[in-house]
């Protein structure tokens, strides 16, 4: 989106004093994003009763306001970059949420955030196999669990294979987009392997086909057609028993709503898969997708209970009669729906 004339007058010239300071108070009537960025800009002002004025109104901004700008893919690097030093989880995780945000502030985020978001950053498999770096940085935080780490190790023994090394931020013995390069060489296939392109019409001979294609792969192969094949692959390779796999799959650009609704009524999916749909807030908008993970005995107890409060009191009636699914899940339904029938005093 383009700058407004409001704030290309800024970033062009040096307005009065008084112009820099109402700026500073927020009261300068454009966008949002626009005002943020503007007000981020105005918190380095050489004037310090300008850059005080602006930090001041930074400090007081609403939070979840914040929030939404700093997922935001259009946001800009000098936001980014001017909030990354906060301490609050919500806005440590937008940053790391946005898809655009620099490798080098992930890779500090990395390093000290709390447990939780290190997951965050363990999620986005494409940034990680950009910006290995990030993976050493998460060693470093002592934050990170027996069970990150040995995540952190699966991922450079199945990204990097015979190539891992320790990598860091500083390292000078090859570009970033040299580095970025080899690694798209690593796993790079043919365009028809990942169209899947020549088999069999006969649905039966079809699925055998692509079973036997797919089991001939590399994991490094079945990455990155997780994340750039077709639907028909994806439906395979959610069912790997390769975790970075099966992941990967959810990062894919072309996954759909209405294969993720399918995923979580899989009974054969992995709870790792179920788990990450359900920590998803975009995903679990669907109210398909929420109801079939709930009805899933395949999903973990904690997202299944922390989902029921989503569905209707059609469903959880029918969820208490399900002998399908956990007993203690059958009673919160039973115990939910009670809670919701119950005349109000």
């Amino acid at each position: 989106m383009p700058d407004s004339d409001v704030l290309k007058s800024f970033s062009a010239g040096n307005p009065p004093k008084s112009i820099r300071m109402i700026a500073a108070r927020g009261l300068v009537p454009i966008p949002p994003g626009e005002m943020l960025l503007l007000l981020v800009r105005l918190a380095q002002d050489s004037d310090q009763e300008v850059a005080q004025r602006a930090k001041e109104t930074l400090n007081g901004w609403n939070e979840k306001e914040i929030v939404t700008r700093l997922e935001a893919s259009e946001c800009s690097q000098e936001v980014l970059e001017h909030f990354a030093g906060s301490t609050l989880p919500a806005i440590q995780e937008a940053i790391i949420l946005n898809p655009h945000a620099p490798a080098a502030l992930i890779a500090n985020l990395a390093s000290c955030v709390a447990t939780p978001l290190l997951e965050t950053i363990l999620y986005n498999r494409t940034r990680l196999l950009d910006s290995p770096e990030i993976l050493q940085e998460i060693k470093l935080n002592p934050a990170a669990t027996p069970e990150i780490l040995r995540l952190v190790e699966e991922m450079e023994t199945e990204f990097f294979g015979s190539k891992k090394r320790a990598y860091t931020v500083t390292e000078s013995d090859q570009s970033a987009p040299a580095r970025r390069e080899n690694i798209e060489l690593e796993v790079e296939l043919p365009p028809g392997d990942l169209a899947l392109e020549g088999l069999p019409i006969d649905p039966q001979e079809r699925e055998a086909a692509i079973l036997s294609r797919i089991g001939a792969m590399t994991v490094r192969q079945k990455i990155q057609l997780a994340r750039m094949g077709t639907r028909e692959a994806r439906s395979v390779l959610i069912r790997d028993t390769n975790k970075e796999v099966s992941r990967s799959v959810l990062q894919s650009p072309k996954l759909t709503v209405t294969e993720v609704e399918a995923f979580a009524a899989m009974r054969n999916a992995s709870e790792d898969v179920l788990r990450l749909i359900g920590s998803s807030k975009n995903w679990t908008r669907s109210y398909a997708v929420t109801h079939n993970l709930v009805k899933n005995p395949k999903t973990p107890p904690m997202v299944s209970q922390r989902l029921l409060s989503r569905l209707h009191p059609k469903d959880l009636m029918m969820l208490s009669r399900d002998r399908g699914i956990p007993e203690a899940l059958k009673r919160s339904a039973e115990r939910m729906l009670k809670q919701r029938n119950a005349p109000k005093s």
